[in-house]
């Protein structure tokens, strides 16, 4: 019997709240990302509309004007890929390498509560504690790791197509700064992005952990002896 079977087993019940709870945030975050949507881009193109007409163009003109529609097409893709990566959790193809990640990040985790109690000289008493703690900080992993391949995805395509339009609609030439502002800003916060996910044993790594442990272990200690 896997690790990943034996715990589902001991929190199943507390699993699958958790679970649930998850999917019902990501459908309520989904429609409000739509409400949102919708309202703001009605708002932006009445705008736009009304400003083309002003401008001498008649209805039929300022209405199928390409900018008028610019940010609903820009913005749609992202919310196509939101609600893609919120409905696809179901499929099988999906559940089958999320639960690849998950055995994957649980062994490591529960090697690295071993390793942790030897080295601070604790038993393992409490067997059933560490591995709820390991399942739920693998979870953890897999949701961050999803999270981040979702926000490159959706960055790579939208900047695909904001370089075309810029390029084929508008004529910029690529050689101008701005043609390429919105990858370069939104790169930088891609970035941060990744080094949160996969940059935290590189900044924070064991052998930090495992002392600051120790640390508020002793403190710990101290306080219960004063007291």
């Amino acid at each position: 019997m896997g690790l990943t079977t034996s715990i589902m087993k001991n929190f199943n019940n507390e699993e699958k709240y958790i679970s649930a709870k998850k999917r019902v945030d990501d459908i309520k975050a989904f429609y409000t990302h739509l409400v949102v949507y919708v309202l703001i881009n009605i708002f932006i193109s009445s705008i736009k509309i009304t400003f083309n007409i002003r401008g001498g163009e008649s209805f039929s003109e300022a209405f199928f004007d390409f900018s008028t529609f610019a940010v609903w097409m820009a913005w749609g893709i992202g919310i196509t890929f939101h609600g893609f990566a919120v409905y696809s959790e179901s499929t099988l193809s999906f559940r089958r390498w999320k639960e690849k990640k998950l055995q994957q990040f649980l062994d490591e985790e529960e090697a690295n509560f071993i390793a942790t109690n030897n080295q601070l000289g604790i038993e393992n008493q409490e067997v059933d504690f560490s591995k709820r703690e390991a399942y739920f900080h693998a979870k953890k992993k897999v949701d961050d790791l999803m999270g981040f391949c979702w926000h490159a995805v959706v960055y790579i395509v939208v900047n695909i197509f904001i370089l075309s339009v810029l390029y084929f609609v508008t004529n910029l030439p690529f050689t101008a700064w701005y043609t390429y502002a919105t990858p370069f800003f939104w790169g930088i916060g891609l970035g941060i992005h990744a080094i949160a996910v996969f940059g935290k044993s590189v900044v924070f790594g064991k052998k930090w952990e495992q002392r600051k442990i120790k640390d508020f272990m002793r403190k710990e200690e101290q306080r219960n002896h004063w007291n």
